[in-house]
């Protein structure tokens, strides 16, 4: 894989400060926002949820093989998300901002 691009690294996102935070206090949050009123809109639960299975193999992952040296690896399955996940953000603003300078903005200089 090393001839025809770069090395996958796995992302980790279970030992970062942000995933921590969110495991360790999602339940209370969503308890106390249901305690108050009426609770968080269920496509921020969604978004919380989906972020803790982001990256995380037992959440999921595909099994990825190059057909012309045969190597092969695990690739865990992404959330995708729009609010949460730091990884899928970034992933989506590269995206779309690909999209914008190759079809949207005509092509002359900027600055």
């Amino acid at each position: 894989m090393g001839e025809h691009g770069g090395v996958y690294r796995r992302r980790r996102p279970e030992g970062t400060v942000l995933y921590e935070a969110v495991r360790d206090n999602l339940a209370t949050l969503l308890a106390e926002a249901s305690e108050v009123g009426r609770g968080l809109p269920r496509y921020v639960e969604r978004d919380f949820t989906r972020y803790l299975e982001c990256g995380v193999w037992a959440h999921g992952f595909a099994r990825v093989r190059c057909e012309s040296c045969k190597d092969e690896l695990l690739v865990a399955f992404s959330c995708k998300g729009r609010g949460v996940c730091p990884s899928c953000n970034a992933k989506r603003a590269h995206v779309t901002a690909v999209h914008l300078v190759e079809r949207v903005l005509p092509h002359v200089p900027y600055r």
